[in-house]
């Protein structure tokens, strides 16, 4: 099908579609690489790395985004960018954090996690996990509030996000105030609706979200399962939760349906459909239906944080 008639005039420039294999991930990770090196840190945003343990020993790095202002006990942020569990980090993820940065005040913790096919789940996850931790338990060493410390992430790192949620109790660790997902991975059973219908979308379809799974977990159906948010207990509490998924996107209805499984546990839980839009839309930052669609993001992180605020429509 032709989205390009459906989709938001502006993104129309950005509705491209590419092969999704071994080759073009290799490939993909080098241009990303070289283009997060050239994405300036603007005026009033600090950039700093930071090094970690993962659970296993195995040492990753965390981009810290300091904004100008921030006091000793400043909100924090974790995002975890998405790429399908195998793509580095690329540099419109690198401007998002930026601006959730610069708009809230807060300190934003960028984590360079463990990457598929070579780390397979649970890499991902224990990497963006020991790096929460790390903020929460040094939090004075970083000048972050533990109690007003949340996370985020988009697509592939929504679902390392929610699982994060999903098991603070479990993990032992400090309740986050708050989750982002922007068009989250949440069900490797992948049998929506909008899962069946869109194999051809742009940027990302059904059928790479296939070869995704298969390169984080194989085919170990228990494994996959574990990784799937859908699938894992809920604590007792939650954290207030904003999940943003895109009309024209292969995950579209398991991102509905994992917030309606969170209001049914009794959280609190704002869906918003973003119309014209497809998987990755938001890498046309300076559009204007990414900038309105990024305030509704950074409204209820101001809120979420404290600072007051509507979100949503």
């Amino acid at each position: 099908m032709d989205y390009k008639q459906l989709i938001d005039p502006e993104l129309k420039k950005n509705a491209r579609s590419f092969p999704f294999n071994r080759g073009v991930i290799i490939g993909g990770n080098i241009y990303q690489i070289i283009e997060w090196h050239f994405i300036k840190t603007p005026a009033g945003i600090e950039e700093k790395e930071l090094t970690v343990k993962s659970f296993s020993g195995d040492p990753f790095k965390i981009t810290v985004f300091t904004p100008a202002g921030a006091d000793s006990n400043s909100p924090a942020l974790l995002y975890v960018h998405g790429g399908g569990f195998v793509y580095k980090a690329a540099g419109y993820q690198k401007r998002l954090a930026m601006i959730y940065a610069g708009e809230t005040g807060c300190k934003v913790f960028f984590p360079h996690y463990r990457l598929a096919p070579k780390h397979t789940y649970p890499a991902a996850y224990e990497d963006a996990v020991s790096a929460y931790r790390y903020i929460t338990e040094h939090s004075m060493e970083l000048g972050v509030d533990p109690e007003r410390t949340g996370v985020a992430g988009d697509s592939a790192g929504a679902s390392i996000a929610a699982l994060i949620c999903n098991r603070w109790q479990t993990e032992n660790l400090q309740l986050p105030c708050l989750q982002m997902l922007a068009y989250p991975v949440t069900d490797a059973h992948m049998d929506t609706d909008s899962m069946k219908e869109y194999t051809d979308t742009p940027l990302w379809d059904s059928r790479s979200n296939a070869k995704m799974w298969t390169y984080y977990c194989g085919e170990d159906q228990k494994l996959r399962e574990l990784a799937s948010p859908m699938h894992c207990p809920l604590p007792d509490v939650m954290p207030q939760t904003y999940i943003e998924v895109a009309q024209y996107d292969c995950l579209h209805d398991e991102g509905v349906r994992y917030g309606e499984k969170l209001t049914l546990a009794g959280a609190d839980v704002k869906i918003v459909e973003t119309k014209g839009t497809f998987h990755g839309y938001d890498a046309a930052v300076k559009t204007q239906i990414v900038r309105d669609n990024l305030n509704n993001r950074v409204q209820f992180l101001r809120k979420g944080f404290g600072q007051g605020g509507n979100y949503g429509n």
